[in-house]
């Protein structure tokens, strides 16, 4: 029997039903690979910004400039930002040593980032995953720095 394509999900959704939107697209993009135009994105001078300041150690910033494109981005582009906003809170919660919050948001960051590996938008998303992951692996030292800096890929170096 025939596998159905992939319907891609609907770009609008009724209020309060974001998570379930989410949800919805991160699974049509893993098993589609219509990953939506990463290259618009990266020319993004928001996104470039978000990006210095969370290399800089500026992970609130990060979060709240992140989250102005989120907010008008499409899908699912909207996706990639999310896990954006998410690495930008995670860190600002390892900065005010919460392990919790720090946790929940990278592993969710991680989780969203697998789908745009290994590079998308100009980001090695890859290496980004890797480090982010080694900073959720049990031990000590995980509220400090080094922190992870966001690398650019070959082709935008």
């Amino acid at each position: 029997m025939a596998q159905q394509p992939l319907t891609r999900p609907p770009q609008q959704f009724p209020h309060g039903a974001r998570r379930q939107a989410d949800a919805q697209w991160l699974m049509y993009v893993t098993r589609s690979g219509d990953l939506g135009d990463g290259a618009s994105l990266s020319r993004s001078e928001t996104l470039q910004r978000g990006i210095a300041e969370f290399n800089g150690g500026r992970f609130r910033d990060s979060h709240e400039t992140w989250e102005e494109l989120w907010i008008a981005a499409p899908y699912p582009e909207r996706l990639f930002l999310l896990a954006l906003t998410k690495l930008g809170a995670g860190f600002a919660h390892a900065l005010r040593r919460n392990d919790k919050g720090m946790r929940s948001q990278l592993t969710e960051a991680a989780r969203i980032l697998r789908a745009f590996a290994p590079a998308y938008a100009g980001v090695d998303t890859e290496r980004l995953i890797a480090d982010v992951n080694a900073r959720l692996a049990p031990g000590d030292g995980h509220f400090g720095p080094p922190f992870p800096t966001i690398a650019k890929t070959d082709a935008d170096a």
